[in-house]
């Protein structure tokens, strides 16, 4: 019996899938390394009682979770400029994309022309990459 040859994987649409990668990948570096910053620092709340400023104020107080959602935001951006990380560098920033758009559609109203191109990015980077995923959806 002959080995089973393995199929080629390509990038869908790498003239736009490239540049969409690297603005993708600085993208969440740097909003990565801001969102860190305010962990520590302490994050920036709005004066009027909102449940943005109300949701903003209960992740400022126990100081966890900002911290933390950067730092992914950053290792997912750091593995993103490498070509070889790029599948699991966009799997590991899902999560994010996936809750930001919830968070902006939800809580905070205002940064919805952030948080639709974040996700539609993420989106489309894994289209872009998918058949990397394919043997995941094979039996």
């Amino acid at each position: 019996m002959s080995e089973p040859t393995p199929r080629a994987k390509h990038v869908r649409h790498p003239k736009l899938a490239t540049p969409a990668r690297f603005l993708f990948a600085l993208f969440l570096v740097s909003t990565g390394l801001m969102t860190m910053m305010f962990g520590v620092q302490g994050y920036p709340l709005p004066d009027d009682p909102s449940p943005f400023s109300d949701f903003m104020k209960a992740l400022d107080d126990t100081g966890y979770i900002i911290f933390w959602v950067g730092l992914v935001k950053f290792i997912a951006g750091s593995l993103l400029f490498a070509r070889r990380t790029t599948p699991l560098a966009l799997l590991i920033a899902l999560p994010y994309t996936v809750n930001i758009l919830l968070y902006c559609i939800f809580i905070a109203n205002q940064y919805l022309l952030l948080g639709i191109p974040d996700f539609l990015c993420n989106a489309f980077l894994i289209y872009a990459w998918f058949d990397w995923y394919k043997g995941c959806f094979e039996d």
